[in-house]
């Protein structure tokens, strides 16, 4: 009797200790389960030994260097300067401290109580689990979007889409890019943009050529040139090229290269895209949004400049316009008595307009 009953006293403390033990498990599976996943858990750095190029290119890009104090880094700039750890919680309070920034003219940054100065340390910059969801280091090639206020990703169609999260205009700011109904109407951002450099260039990416190099002296042959019949005299092979390119038959070979005809427009033409404005960006002379133009010193580069107004003050700073056209109006840089003492246009008629 006494040997059946620590038998049976052995089994029941066993089935009680495995009882405990399940029920820990299922508490603890429960809790993996039903935890909402935390910004760092979401937002996980990709690995450098892998993608190791993309991981390279984004840290030559602006976006991996957005911390400027001038700039007010704080938690209202956050939400596309540093999103991951932006505080969906910060308020903007009453004027003079309305947000943490720092004007140029004052030594020491202004802090708001409701939204605080992020130090630079603490900074993550807009990093690849902005854009594209990561799992174990690695990104994934489709984009989309993290919104850090709900800590989900939301699904974007087109590249342009995803940039419009942060590039878009609102009541005090404005860092949309508007392409309005320019040449480039039906783009998206990474038509032009590389994904993860940010960088564009109207030569390197194929679309266009370079102008620099391709006409560098005058065309003695298109001097007299003045008849486009005469055109396929020379360059029947070229023409029949054009025919199957283009979209429409043109109705004149004029219509496009007018301005590399006659000796007037010969030597404007090409001294328009000649080494002559070489620090001239093309956005400087085919912008269609009527900028100012001028020259950023530092740079050596002629830009276009947008004046703004914040808070009842106007300022003036370089603006990459995307809005381009074909037709170029010189006098924007060359008229009489300009501060850079730039020459009239080519034949002293800074009035004119022209297209490429």
């Amino acid at each position: 009797m006494r040997t059946h009953y620590l038998i049976r006293h052995i089994w029941q403390t066993g089935l009680f200790l495995l009882a405990i033990a399940l029920i820990g498990c299922q508490a603890e599976t429960t809790q993996q389960v039903s935890a909402e996943p935390s910004i760092e858990e979401t937002a996980a750095v990709p690995t450098v030994s892998v993608q190791a190029d993309y991981w390279a290119a984004w840290e030559s890009s602006p976006h991996a260097h957005t911390y400027a104090l001038e700039k007010g880094p704080n938690d209202y700039c956050a939400r596309c300067h540093s999103p991951q750890n932006w505080n969906t919680a910060a308020e903007i309070d009453p004027p003079p401290n309305c947000v943490s920034c720092k004007f140029p003219n004052e030594p020491e940054p202004r802090i708001a109580e409701s939204n605080v100065l992020i130090p630079e340390e603490e900074w993550q910059d807009i990093g690849c689990p902005v854009c594209h969801q990561v799992e174990d280091g690695v990104a994934e090639a489709d984009i989309a979007w993290l919104d850090v206020s709900t800590n989900y990703y939301e699904t974007v169609s087109t590249s342009t889409e995803l940039c419009e999260k942060c590039h878009a205009d609102s009541e005090t700011l404005q860092h949309g890019r508007h392409i309005s109904d320019s040449v480039h109407a039906d783009f998206t951002c990474t038509d032009c943009h590389d994904a993860h450099t940010t960088t564009a260039s109207c030569t390197a990416a194929g679309c266009h050529t370079d102008f620099t190099t391709r006409y560098p002296v005058d065309i003695p042959e298109h001097v007299d040139q003045v008849d486009e019949q005469e055109c396929t005299e020379c360059h029947s092979s070229v023409a029949d090229i054009h025919m199957n390119i283009l979209d429409e038959t043109p109705v004149a070979c004029l219509e496009c290269h007018e301005y590399q005809m006659g000796e007037y427009a010969a030597a404007r033409y090409q001294s328009a895209h000649s080494n002559i404005h070489v620090t001239v960006t093309c956005i400087a002379c085919h912008d269609g949004s009527e900028f100012e133009v001028g020259l950023i010193p530092t740079e050596g580069q002629w830009v276009t400049f947008r004046t703004t107004s914040l808070l009842g003050r106007e300022s003036s700073a370089p603006y990459q316009s995307h809005n381009v056209q074909r037709e170029v109006a010189c006098i924007r840089c060359h008229f009489p008595d300009n501060v850079w003492g730039l020459p009239l246009d080519v034949e002293g008629t800074p009035d004119e307009n022209h297209s490429d």
